[in-house]
């Protein structure tokens, strides 16, 4: 691993994997912050490497330290699933190959991570040591292949059933680190001087415009990073292809992308991602039935190959959606209606499928499939109080802290949600991220302290808010619909009585899955509980709490489900 500066994240990526691996490697590139220090007191070989513009060659760097027979790389804002870090053991079984991938999801939604808005993808991430592996590229560095012995078994990675969460594509996480000016420096010098540029330096260059919503640029550089592939003689990667079309339905530019998108289909056949586009630019162009067709066709695809960046619901719910949208354009309410229900069976969490049904059972003809509530932003300065002296501090009281977003709402939803919580709550904090009259509601509701929070601000600062707020000792972080249920429950209330001037910190199991099958999965561990004498900051992306090293580190089996509440 190599990193930078990644308090908030190195604890929970490392404990992700530690019990499950014989060495950890962490080469720093100049931090300020206790990255090193946290990194440290988990047991991590901590190595410095002075910042050479080049992410490749501080992971070669790292490789040079690396003792194992096998290497698994990370970045810090990633996690190996909870229930899926011991199956890493399993690279010791391979015979035929030197190579090893898992499926990594990567999550996009605007907050917090969400299972229905993310990406998977398959990707190679263990290799074998001592072999020939290396990265290369300055920016956005690439695992090469070449240098190995010829006659040798299968480079064919094996897949190992394993997930990886990152988090480093969630709309928060890049305002907060603001790398896009950097990113785009890097890439634009790499090929300053080269005659036939890099086909992926031009595609990750497109993606840092796609990024920032110039969808004009980013599609010209698309564009060349295809010429480009071509030009060497190769087939574009299919990641190219969905970049470019992405950029297109985001600008509106339906008929521009027929029928360009039907060659790309044929290229691709088994990419349902360029399928579920091909339907929404037939659907806007007035071709209802070609869109039927296509988005039928996602659904015999599904979503699982995953040797593309596959959409979650690209083969499931969202083509189901949009079957609503077109069977309403035909003037056929009974169908959509059944398609919208098909939806929120594969995700219930998908408000435009809600709201469009519950139009259509009131005999509404509903066009733009958003949710209703307050999209404002509140310019209200913070809302402070003077924090007592901590001898007035009542030694088993509970401030439960939530972040909530201009997605969270409405408030009705929310209010309803906080009760279930009432007795467990002494005070409330609530933290505003964009949600505003909704978010004042629902502090006076509760009759709770409101904070402001912007997406520039750091981990550390925004604890310190916190701080300034707090009337108890401990502290318990909530998102919006994070639930207990039965012996979880009881288990928290007895809890709460044992702390009693106990400081520690409290690590929740928490289920990123709201609905379905296959949970453990999407385990993942969290600190959520803590005395505020052993807290160093606070991550308001993954929403929790970051210890002071040394500090008492406790983890409950108590299990907390985000079941992101249809009622919404």
């Amino acid at each position: 691993m190599i990193v930078r500066d990644e308090e908030p994240w190195i604890a929970r990526s490392l404990l992700s994997v530690r019990e499950a691996v014989d060495e950890m490697i962490v080469v720093d590139t100049g931090s300020h912050d206790r990255t090193m220090d946290i990194a440290h007191d988990l047991g991590a070989k901590v190595l410095q490497f002075p910042w050479t513009e080049s992410f490749a060659e501080a992971r070669n760097y790292s490789l040079r330290h690396a003792t194992g027979d096998w290497l698994l790389w990370m970045d810090a804002d990633e996690e190996i699933a909870l229930a899926d870090a011991p199956k890493l053991r399993e690279v010791s079984s391979i015979r035929n190959s030197r190579l090893a991938s898992l499926e990594t999801i990567h999550f996009n939604s605007a907050f917090r991570p969400k299972p229905h808005e993310a990406y998977r993808l398959s990707q190679c991430r263990l290799f074998r040591n001592g072999e020939g592996f290396h990265f290369t590229g300055g920016i956005h560095e690439q695992l090469s292949l070449s240098g190995l012995h010829d006659g040798k078994d299968s480079d064919t990675p094996f897949l190992l059933p394993l997930r990886l969460f990152h988090y480093g594509y969630l709309q928060s996480v890049t305002s907060i680190k603001s790398k896009h000016g950097r990113n785009l420096k890097l890439l634009q010098q790499s090929i300053a001087d080269e005659p036939n540029p890099d086909p992926w330096t031009l595609y990750h260059i497109a993606g840092e415009y796609q990024r920032i919503g110039d969808y004009a640029n980013a599609f010209r550089q698309a564009n060349l990073a295809i010429a480009a592939s071509l030009g060497q003689r190769k087939l574009p990667p299919s990641l190219f292809y969905k970049l470019k079309y992405g950029c297109l339905l985001a600008s509106g530019s339906f008929r521009e992308s027929w029928p360009g998108i039907d060659k790309a289909t044929s290229l691709y056949p088994d990419y349902v991602d360029l399928h579920l586009y091909k339907g929404c630019i037939l659907m806007h162009i007035g071709q209802v039935e070609a869109a039927i067709s296509a988005f039928e066709h996602c659904l015999s695809l599904g979503e699982n190959a995953l040797h593309h960046m596959v959409l979650r619901g690209a083969g499931t719910f969202y083509p189901c959606y949009y079957l609503g949208n077109c069977y309403e354009m035909l003037g056929e309410p009974g169908d959509a209606a059944a398609w919208y229900s098909r939806a929120l069976e594969y995700s219930p969490a998908l408000a435009e499928a809600a709201v469009k049904l519950s139009q259509l059972r009131v005999g509404m003809q509903g066009t733009d499939g958003h949710p209703s509530g307050n999209r404002c932003a509140s310019n209200h300065p913070l809302l402070k109080k003077t924090c007592p002296s901590s001898a007035a501090l009542e030694r088993n009281k509970w401030s439960v802290v939530v972040l909530i977003s201009s997605e969270d709402g409405p408030r009705s939803a929310l209010i309803n949600w906080a009760q279930k919580w009432k007795l467990l709550a002494d005070e409330w904090i609530i933290i505003d991220a964009g949600m505003g009259k909704d978010a004042r509601g629902l502090a006076e509701e509760l009759e709770a302290q409101i904070l402001h929070f912007t997406n520039g601000e750091g981990a550390f600062q925004f604890w310190d808010n916190i701080q300034e707020v707090l009337t108890t000792p401990y502290v318990l972080w909530l998102n919006p619909y994070d639930e207990v249920c039965g012996k979880d429950l009881d288990a928290l209330g007895s809890l709460k009585q044992s702390l009693i001037s106990r400081k520690t910190m409290i690590s929740f199991n928490l289920c990123l899955q709201e609905e379905g099958i296959d949970q453990k999965h999407w385990m993942v561990q969290r600190n959520r509980l803590a005395h505020r004498e052993t807290v160093l900051s606070c991550n308001p992306v993954s929403g929790e709490f970051v210890s002071v090293p040394g500090s008492m580190n406790e983890i409950s089996s108590v299990i907390v489900q985000n079941r992101l509440l249809s009622m919404r």
